[in-house]
């Protein structure tokens, strides 16, 4: 069936950045390119495309300029163009591909690992590397074989063991790339098509594989830093995250909704959840300054007096700066409640009025 040009702007349009242009084009590589890699390096590839467009549909369809000289090349067996684009594009993703799967590997690996153990990993380094540029490299009508690629990319891979691993991948992405230019040739017109169900799940697949590589670096190479300057592995913070008082009042917030919906029906829950929310603060003040929900304005306000000398930052000299966010604290609290306050009873009193005026009118 004839790809619509119209349509393909739409896709660009409305899902540019993970390449669903693409995938309607079945130039899945692209697509996955695309949506790995936040619209081909950050939305310039989804970019260019803006004008590529056409081309792409007329090899799609079997028509244009571009399509005809692809052809003739092909019927006299030459070998294709040299293209920047596609060049930089093998490099780029190698070392993408190459770096990600480097930062996936636990640091303690290259540090106290073996020499085979080591050794292991840089293999899967540079595998990763040479993947990136042969997905590039596979794109539209030009193929590579993955030896061919292998063969030029295991010169600055050897060569860079060892001595300098950190930057390897971006040696061994110039090295698969070069390979990628002296060994690219055109697709065979025969080759057989996939269908969609194929092709959905070579994608989904590929796409898992991402997931997972971007999942093993958050978990075992990730960090965050406290206030104090200490640096925790997000694997253990974590850890320390689900025995928090922060989780674990949102854990029994959430029986609680499950709870509530049990009790008075599924279709109030979304209306609980947002006041456990608390979205006016209102929960928050009360905890800060001690009160019930009940509590009138004068007890509020006897309350604040009372905490705000408590806290007064003059009254705490060696921890001064630490009672000053307390006073501010209940400073605030004390205004967030006067003004819930004060609404409620605004709106309590216009629904006085308005009862007022509807007995005298009836």
């Amino acid at each position: 069936m004839a790809k619509s040009i119209l349509l393909t702007y739409i896709f660009w349009l409305i899902g540019g950045f993970l390449g669903l242009h693409h995938f309607y084009l079945r130039r899945d590589r692209q697509a996955f390119v695309w949506w790995c890699t936040f619209g081909g390096i950050f939305g310039l590839g989804w970019f260019r495309d803006l004008w590529r467009i056409p081309d792409y549909v007329g090899f799609a369809n079997g028509y244009g300029d571009k399509y005809q000289v692809v052809e003739n090349r092909r019927r006299n067996k030459l070998r294709p163009i040299f293209n920047v684009a596609r060049f930089g594009g093998e490099m780029a993703l190698g070392m993408y591909f190459g770096f990600m799967a480097m930062l996936a590997i636990p640091e303690e690996t290259y540090q106290e690992g073996s020499l085979a153990l080591r050794a292991l990993c840089y293999g899967i380094v540079t595998m990763a590397t040479i993947t990136g540029a042969h997905i590039v490299a596979n794109i539209g009508e030009e193929t590579v074989e993955l030896g061919d690629i292998l063969s030029y990319a295991s010169i600055p891979a050897i060569f860079m063991f060892g001595k300098a691993a950190e930057n390897a991948p971006t040696w061994i992405a110039v090295g698969a790339a070069v390979g990628c230019m002296y060994k690219s040739k055109y697709r065979p017109r025969s080759e057989p098509k996939k269908g969609l169900c194929r092709r959905l799940t070579s994608l989904t697949l590929a796409g898992m594989i991402i997931f997972a590589v971007w999942g093993s670096f958050l978990y075992h190479n990730a960090s965050v830093t406290t206030s104090d300057g200490e640096t925790i592995k997000l694997r253990d913070s974590v850890d320390n995250f689900f025995t928090s008082p922060a989780w674990l009042q949102f854990k029994k917030n959430l029986w609680e909704l499950y709870d509530y919906g049990q009790t008075h029906g599924w279709d109030k829950v979304w209306q609980q959840f947002v006041e456990s929310l608390d979205p006016t603060g209102e929960a928050n003040a009360l905890q800060v300054l001690g009160v019930d929900k009940n509590a009138s304005q004068e007890e509020i306000t006897k309350r604040y007096r009372k905490l705000a000398r408590e806290w007064h930052p003059d009254r705490h000299k060696e921890n001064k700066e630490e009672a000053q966010e307390k006073f501010m604290e209940i400073q605030k609290a004390y205004e967030t409640l006067s003004t819930i306050k004060k609404k409620r009873e605004r709106k309590s009193s216009q629904k006085r009025s308005n009862a007022d005026d509807f007995d005298h009118r009836f």
